[in-house]
């Protein structure tokens, strides 16, 4: 007796619904720009709590700065001379540039209100009202926001 070689159609008509079901389940998994946005948005929210527990631990003004030239970006920094803003020649921390390294895909495509938020020795926001930030993939078709409050906390909606 002959061995039936490959698949028969009754095994065809079973194997390729399955296969087809899958892929579309794991389409979403497979694309790498939303993923990376929403990793993005989680790690600025906790770079702002890191400043906020950097200003406790070091008993000093520690800030971010959100960067909007280029594809965005931010630095977290020691606010030296107390004026609300990161300058060039005080300590830095932390700098995160987007559109480049493990942020490639990540844009900061819109600042709505401050563009730093300085915490006081204490871990109090100095003069902060609030800022939302939205973070978006390359060619913009997927975007996160992130919402700081005026007490420093930041959020995802």
């Amino acid at each position: 007796m002959r061995k039936p070689q490959g698949l028969s159609l009754i095994e065809l008509v079973i194997v390729i619904p399955v296969l087809g079901i899958l892929l579309a389940l794991g389409t979403g998994y497979l694309r790498s720009d939303p993923l990376a946005v929403n990793q993005a948005a989680r790690s600025l929210a906790a770079q702002v709590t890191r400043a906020r527990l950097e200003a406790i631990r070091r008993n000093d003004f520690v800030g971010i700065q959100f960067v909007t030239g280029g594809a965005g970006g931010y630095v977290v920094f020691v606010d030296q001379n107390r004026n609300g803003t990161y300058d060039t020649t005080e300590a830095t921390i932390q700098t995160v540039n987007f559109g480049q390294g493990d942020w490639a895909r990540v844009r900061l495509t819109a600042l709505t209100g401050p563009a730093a938020l300085v915490f006081d020795p204490r871990g109090i926001p100095q003069d902060f009202t609030g800022t939302t930030l939205t973070l978006s993939n390359r060619a913009g078709t997927y975007t996160k926001g992130i919402f700081i409050g005026p007490q420093g906390g930041a959020s995802l909606p």
